[in-house]
């Protein structure tokens, strides 16, 4: 069942990649976690030790706390950073409009 899991983040991670690469630089990290976590995987079916618990399974866990965290941060930074361009983008679009009626209004 193990292998079946570890294919499975690799897959999410390709998909990610090919899909998804032109909506954001959050798809790299999550790939890169992703690829991360099949390595993982695989590692636990072919390693003697337990890899999913003990300190191996606390490095796991803090290493998915803070990729989600900083996915997170990475996320609502894009975000605001999409919607004071789309405002900026509107403003100058309403004051191109304003200049074209005063102009229209004037050449009458």
């Amino acid at each position: 069942m193990g292998y079946l899991y570890s294919a499975l983040w690799f897959i999410v991670a390709a998909v990610l990649l090919i899909r998804f690469r032109k909506e954001s630089a959050v798809v790299y990290i999550l790939s890169g976690y992703f690829a991360f976590a099949g390595v993982w995987w695989l590692a636990d079916q072919l390693a003697e030790a337990d890899m999913l618990s003990g300190i191996y399974g606390w490095i796991l866990r803090i290493v998915s706390a803070v990729m989600l965290i900083g996915v997170g941060i990475v996320y609502v930074i894009e975000k605001n950073l999409k919607e004071k361009k789309a405002l900026s983008d509107a403003s100058e679009t309403q004051m191109t409009d304003l200049e074209r009626t005063e102009e229209s209004v004037s050449a009458q």
